[in-house]
């Protein structure tokens, strides 16, 4: 059951007489890992150098930390395919969470009890809502668009995620219990991230790197540009500031925003190839 695994640019050879045919191709593995880095205080910089946390012989990425610190939800391709698991922050207690070719960066609703991700079991990536102990996967978002990307707003009532079901991609927010998407700006966006104060909403402007990051009132009001330079939608909102990663020159680093300053520091340099062939 595993010929062909982890394959690409197959072909097969013509018939020959006497000769069964052959089927060469490319075997390309990824073995990308979770790290972490320590530091006093948000912003402050890194107390020593990044650690293994999370790791397999497969390829485990898209970390982000439960509401009350104490798991991580991840991307892995461990079990074959990629799908959601759920760890102890350093790796132990990991359990597979779906099995339906779940991706993209799982978000933890607010309380949670949640976690939202995306997946093309329908033909197309539509947003989907899980139980964090575990469960029956919900569908939330149905249109014959790809809907990407899922967060939480801070209230949990409504899932922010972006769409091409206008022709452009753009971001869009739609309930948590189901109901009608609405749009969220009239104009480009991928990830976005609302603001701990619920005020505003954060969200990069192209999918690729690097990308520029843009702030939006959530009462309304035009979008203002914050700063450049995020890779592949790498941020996460605090209340000082906004931690994400740059890569300048070809190294790639942790930097934070500080609101009250109005500029970035950077909290730990050569943090290693940052993955972005993921959807």
């Amino acid at each position: 059951p595993f010929v062909g695994e982890d394959g690409f640019m197959p072909v097969v050879s013509r018939p020959q007489s006497g000769r069964l045919p052959r089927l060469v191709y490319v075997r390309s593995l990824t073995d990308s890992n979770i790290w972490r880095i320590e530091t006093a205080t948000p912003g402050g910089p890194a107390l020593a150098p990044p650690v293994v946390s999370i790791s397999s012989t497969r390829l485990d990425s898209n970390p982000q930390f439960s509401p009350d610190g104490r798991r991580v939800a991840f991307e892995s391709t461990r079990s074959g395919e990629s799908e959601i698991w759920l760890s102890e922050l350093d790796g132990p207690g990991t359990v597979q969470l779906t099995s339906m070719g779940a991706n993209a960066a799982a978000c933890w609703s607010p309380d949670g009890q949640l976690i939202a991700f995306n997946s093309d079991r329908e033909g197309q990536y539509e947003i989907y809502v899980i139980p964090a102990a575990g469960g029956k996967p919900r569908r939330v978002t149905s249109d014959p668009a790809n809907d990407y990307y899922p967060s939480f707003s801070r209230d949990g009532q409504w899932i922010y995620f972006t769409s091409n079901r206008t022709g452009n991609y753009q971001i869009w927010k739609i309930p948590a219990s189901g109901g009608d998407a609405v749009e969220v700006k009239h104009n480009v966006g991928y990830r976005a991230l609302e603001s701990p104060d619920g005020d505003y909403v954060y969200y990069t402007h192209t999918r690729g790197a690097p990308s520029s990051l843009w702030r939006l009132p959530t009462s309304g009001g035009q979008p203002v540009k914050v700063l450049e330079g995020v890779v592949w939608r790498n941020f996460v909102v605090l209340e000082r500031g906004i931690y994400y990663i740059d890569q300048p020159a070809g190294e790639a680093r942790l930097q934070f925003f500080d609101f009250a300053a109005g500029r970035s520091s950077t909290v730990a340099r050569n943090v290693g190839q940052i993955w972005i062939g993921l959807t």
